[in-house]
């Protein structure tokens, strides 16, 4: 049977969120001497390597990988035990800024549960762009953000694979003499590189249809009939379709979308982190 330190748990997790001993020792105000032997302690006990080491950094093996999850629900429960014995709640205000793509299904069971959970703590929603979410959370307007991998310069707490499936009209249809009708994202987004890129790829001739600078404007320039539009599969609206594989159209197209928590964030965004985290079973893998 084996006894985890809670301790040894905490250097554990700030090194598999920051990707560094010294990143992860100045976060939990320790030594970085420290931090790499209670490391080193946890994989002796688990008997396997944890982290895998480079000039970059550290990343987590497959063992590392799945001793995450169990990590962060033995050091939950140790401090909400603490919580609930000494009757202790949180109570905080989060600034969340959220890229209305992924709001708009996957955050609201979890927040929901989280809400019911910590009533005390309020949470602000902010709903903008990729680009735009990045330059607040850099400016430090937001606690935590959760918008395209690819628009901040820092690792993530948690990434999500989404897919972007070219969305019509039920009964569109598409004139294989013509450039396709494509709904494009406003300029600077940074979905439309692989878009753009895929059908490109495929060689397909193509017109930008529609520019679209919200979901909802999206949304309704494909029930209109305008074009064809590359939409993440959970917000396709209502009587709409997917095109199928032989209107000669590349394949989904993938994106990553991270959330980031601020270095000094708050009880309340910390804790909010980790239930987002324990809870990814009900987001996309």
């Amino acid at each position: 049977m084996l006894d985890f330190d809670s301790y040894l748990l905490r250097a554990f997790l700030a090194v598999a969120e920051i990707g560094t001993v010294s990143g992860a020792a100045a976060a939990l105000n320790r030594t970085q001497a420290a931090v790499s032997m209670q490391l080193r302690k946890l994989e002796d006990l688990v008997g396997v390597r944890l982290f895998s080491r480079s000039q970059k950094g550290l990343s987590l093996t497959a063992q590392g990988q799945i001793m995450l999850p169990y990590a962060r629900e033995i050091v939950r429960l140790g401090d909400e035990a603490g919580k609930r014995l000494s009757g202790k709640t949180i109570r905080d205000r989060i600034r969340l800024g959220v890229v209305e793509d992924f709001a708009a299904g996957h955050l609201i069971r979890i927040l929901r549960n989280f809400r019911d959970q910590n009533p005390d703590i309020e949470i602000d929603i902010i709903i903008e762009p990729n680009r735009r979410l990045a330059a607040l959370f850099e400016d430090g307007v937001l606690d935590l953000a959760v918008c395209d991998v690819t628009c901040l310069p820092r690792k993530p707490a948690l990434v999500w694979t989404e897919y972007m499936m070219w969305t019509v009209r039920s009964d569109f249809v598409v004139d294989a003499g013509e450039p396709l009708p494509i709904i494009m994202f406003e300029e600077g987004c940074p979905w439309t590189i692989p878009v753009t890129g895929a059908l490109s790829q495929r060689g397909i001739k193509w017109k930008t249809a529609c520019v679209a600078s919200t979901l909802v404007a999206v949304a309704t320039a494909v029930r209109v009939g305008i074009g064809i539009a590359p939409m993440i599969a959970n917000t396709q609206p209502e009587g709409c379709r997917t095109l199928d594989k032989s209107s000669d159209l590349p394949g989904p197209v993938r994106i990553e979308i991270g959330l980031y928590g601020q270095p000094d964030m708050a009880e309340g965004a910390r804790y909010l982190v980790d239930f987002i985290a324990r809870h990814a079973a009900m987001l996309p893998a």
